[in-house]
């Protein structure tokens, strides 16, 4: 217990050597808003260092490989005109809430070189084609099975549904 009330932080003082054998307090030039400052002037400083590392880790990445640099510009470019439809009111009205799809086909479609984009878009394509197609198929079957049997055909299905794309 003495020794936590010698090592709080009021009893610690650093002290500086003297020439003459002797030491002296070193006593703060700073108050609490002097230590603030420097506080937050040292937040900036890493802050600018994290930033000027990214820069120089993207600088390294675009002299390396030139290609995907390209890639990243031509994939946030797609992106910004995509978003358009989402963001321009008038554009989103007329299509509506379904424009954030077109965001979420560049997202998910868009790769490194045109036949691997070319062959997602066609697997996306028939995969939207199969799905649709299931999903009429499940409605006619329920509605076709009477008022009875149609709440149970659908939760049926959307549970194997679910369990098919785990």
């Amino acid at each position: 217990m003495a020794k936590e009330k010698e090592l709080s932080e009021e009893s610690l003082e650093w002290r500086m050597n003297m020439p003459d054998g002797t030491s002296e307090k070193l006593e703060s030039e700073n108050g609490f808003v002097g230590r603030l400052r420097i506080r937050f002037q040292g937040l900036i400083k890493r802050f600018i260092l994290k930033i000027w590392r990214f820069l120089e880790n993207a600088w390294k990445l675009g002299v390396s490989e030139p290609k995907k640099v390209v890639h990243c510009l031509k994939v946030g470019l797609a992106l910004s005109f995509v978003s358009l439809f989402y963001y321009l009111r008038p554009l989103y009205d007329g299509v509506g809430g379904n424009a954030m799809w077109a965001v979420m086909t560049v997202v998910v479609v868009f790769e490194y070189t045109v036949g691997a984009m070319l062959c997602k878009s066609i697997n996306r394509l028939i995969g939207t084609f199969l799905a649709g197609s299931l999903g009429i198929g499940v409605h006619w079957v329920a509605t076709q099975s009477g008022e009875t049997f149609e709440p149970i055909i659908l939760g049926v299905s959307v549970f194997l549904l679910g369990v098919c794309t785990i």
